[in-house]
This record gives C-alpha cells, structure tokens and sequence, in this order.
C-alpha cells in the first residue's frame, strides 16, 4: 500500500508536469473569478469599522448614482473583516485590502497597478497599507477618483467579454446589413422593430418580489442621422433630437404614448463630453417617461461622429425596473453601447 500512493504521486506530479509542459500554468488551475459586476469586497479589520477610514470609503463608493429615480450606490460594497474573508469571498473579481501596521512609516498602494489573478482568473486586487488609519484615509481620498474610474471600466469590460463571447449573431449581422455598424449584446436581447432609420431593441426579464413576478425590460435603440456642424454636440440639440426620434418611433401600447425625455428641474438630463477608442463621444444620462402613460426610468445616450460616413451614431439604452435597483441593468445596458464598432 505503502508503495501504491508513492507510485501514485509520482504519476500526479508526472501529469501536472506534463500540463504544464503542454503550455498550461498555475493560473489554469483556478477558478474564474465571480461575483456580479459592480461589486466590490473591501476587506478592512472590524475594529476600523468605526473610523473615518472606514466612512470614506462607503461615501466613495457606495455614493448614489444622480441620474437615478431614487437613491441606488455606485457600487455594492461588502466590506469584511479579515478573519471572514474566505475563499468564496477570495474568488471575487474585484477586491480592495486596507491592512493597517503600527509599524508602517509610509503608505504604500497599487492603485494604479492592481495585482492581478492571486486567487482567481480575471480578478483585481487593489491594496493599500500603513501606519494608521488616518494617513490612510488621506492617501486614499487622493486616489479616489482615478480608483472609481478604474473600477467603473473594470466592471464594463467584464462584461463586454461576456457579451463578446456570446453576442447574438441575429442581431449583429441586422446592424452589419441595416447600419453598417457591429455591436455585440446578448442572446436574450430581441430587435423589437427595424425601421431602417432606427433599430429598437429589447430584453424582458421576469423577477420575483413580494409574491408577485414583475418584469423588467432592458431596451437598446441605435439611429443616425447627417452630422452637419459642431452644434450637433449641445445638450439642447440632443434632447431635441431625442425627444424628435422616440415621439416618431417608440410608441406604448395605448394609443397617444411615446417615449420622452423627463427634464423637470430636478431630473435634467446630466452630460460629458469625452474620448473612447480615439473617438470624440457625447454621454448623456437621465429619466425617460412614458407620455400620457405613468411609465419611466433612467437611459443612457451615447452619440459619436462616423467621419468616413459624415453621420452621427446614436445608441440609447433605458431601463424599465419599477420594483428593483436599476444601476446594474444601466452598467449591463452600457457595457453594450460601448461594444459599437464602426
């Protein structure tokens, strides 16, 4: 028996040799990294729970999404003490380690250089450590913005990997054909209508809350039209053009209902104006609403300039949600205007 196992670990560790050998790596070992993009285990010791350390970083990322009906947080923040965080909780894609040693000097962090895969394929580990928690706090509230923005990317280009990997191929060659444009989405994503001019498009989901099944309806519309100058890119004229485009095309089930932009003091429309890919963009966010109907939600409007074509792209996304959060839906809907190729 004796000479059984060692016979059998010789062959074992013949075997991974071989793996290896053959081009796989520790990495193939491991488990792909989980958890719903967005969401972000912070792994602080209990006894900080109650410091400022501890308060900056729920108001940094967990602060409310403005363009949203109600208050929904940037990200979902879990944050664990160290002797809970264990390995269902190691296997997240996005982890942030605050280690505070009263015998650090200096701060030390990889913000910008999060350390990659440690205990899952196609995880980030951001770790940042020090003295005490109050040089910590200043050091990170430094970094903060540029970490936000990091993590927001990180979690759109989680998810456009998933797309890209198992996009609709109805949908994308109907846009290759009716646009000359490539975008990838969904299998469960739907082209409710083709107009030429416009295609909508739509993925109803049912979820189950207070006994009931409620549905929730992702929608995406992409449109063009001639670009003629720079005044094409002001809030004005995009909300114009909007409002123009869904009054001619989206209707609701009730005759006299189309889509509208909500732009009541309160809930006017927010924008930026920035580059992606080498393209200049213009990123609207707001509320839609249902008109004469009590429909409504938040959208995304994405528009850029194909040169070769003289054309402005437009791609919107809204969501209807009513009973659920609706920044997950908004970062999926995103991750999917950002995957447009032209």
């Amino acid at each position: 028996m004796k000479y059984f196992f060692v016979i059998t670990s010789f062959l074992v560790a013949l075997l991974l040799n071989s793996c290896i050998d053959d081009g796989f790596s520790e990495l193939d070992l491991k488990e792909q990294a989980n958890g719903a993009p967005g969401r972000i285990v912070v792994v602080l010791d209990k006894p900080y729970w109650e410091t400022n350390l501890a308060k900056v970083i729920k108001e940094t990322l967990g602060k409310p999404v403005e363009t949203l009906p109600q208050e929904e947080p940037l990200f979902d923040v879990l944050m664990v003490d160290n002797s809970s965080f264990d390995q269902a909780l190691k296997t997240n894609h996005t982890v942030l380690i605050f280690e505070i040693n009263k015998a650090r000097k200096s701060i030390s962090l990889n913000f910008n250089d999060p350390t990659k895969d440690i205990w899952a394929k196609g995880q980030k580990v951001y770790k940042i450590s020090g003295g005490n928690t109050v040089d910590i706090a200043d050091q990170y509230m430094l970094y903060a913005p540029t970490l936000i923005n990091e993590l927001s990317a990180s979690a759109i280009t989680g998810l456009q990997e998933e797309y890209r990997k198992g996009y609709n191929k109805a949908i994308k060659e109907e846009l290759e054909i009716t646009m000359d444009l490539s975008m990838n989405v969904p299998n469960t994503m739907k082209v409710a209508e083709n107009f030429n001019e416009l295609i909508w498009m739509q993925q109803i989901r049912s979820k189950h809350s207070d006994g009931l099944n409620h549905e929730i309806q992702q929608g995406l519309l992409v449109y063009t039209y001639p670009f003629i100058d720079d005044s094409t890119f002001t809030l004005e004229y995009q909300l114009n053009k909007r409002d123009s485009v869904l009054k001619k095309y989206i209707h609701g089930e009730k005759e006299g209902t189309y889509m509208a932009t909500e732009r009541s003091p309160n809930f006017y429309p927010e924008y930026v104006e920035k580059e992606y890919n080498e393209n200049y963009v213009f990123e609207m966010k707001g509320l839609w609403k249902m008109e004469n109907s009590l429909m409504g939600g938040p959208f995304i409007s994405v528009s850029q300039v194909d040169k070769e074509n003289n054309r402005v792209i437009t791609v919107e996304g809204y969501i209807f949600a009513p009973k659920f959060q609706k920044q997950p839906y908004l970062r999926e809907l995103e991750a999917m205007i950002y995957s447009l190729d032209f």
